[in-house]
């Protein structure tokens, strides 16, 4: 059996090449922390849920990020959602749930993206032919 420290690093390095859009490439992942903590995870999912258009969100790294987040969270050994979903019914999940599954959906959000945030790659990482 696996405990949590094996399942975040081992969801986490999966998005070890994954590109996130946006104007700070890999950055995007260490500042989500800093979002939730001084916002609470539902207004940082909510600036990554902003649209834009029709079709897309104004702020799609945030969004891939969140997306992430959301398959971490219904990941075998997690389980703290039944299923993965969209970003948008993940906040309503969690704008209606109780206020102890906001705790620990917001707790285990942060310590997966400590992992996270160690495995993203950085724009100037592919320039340099990091990228796999």
């Amino acid at each position: 059996m696996k405990n949590l420290d094996q399942i975040r690093a081992a969801n986490a390095i999966c998005h070890r090449n994954t590109v996130f859009p946006g104007a700070e490439g890999g950055e995007v992942v260490k500042k989500i922390p800093t979002m939730i903590r001084d916002n609470g995870i539902l207004a940082a999912a909510a600036f990554a849920a902003e649209p834009k258009g029709h079709d897309g969100y104004k702020n799609p790294g945030h969004k891939k990020v969140f997306d992430c987040i959301i398959g971490h969270l219904a990941s075998d050994g997690v389980r703290l959602l039944n299923s993965s979903m969209s970003l948008e019914d993940f906040i309503q999940y969690l704008a209606t749930g109780d206020s102890a599954v906001l705790r620990n959906i917001t707790a285990e959000s942060m310590e997966y993206l400590n992992y996270m945030r160690r495995f993203a790659r950085k724009k100037e990482d592919e320039k340099h032919g990091f990228r796999e």
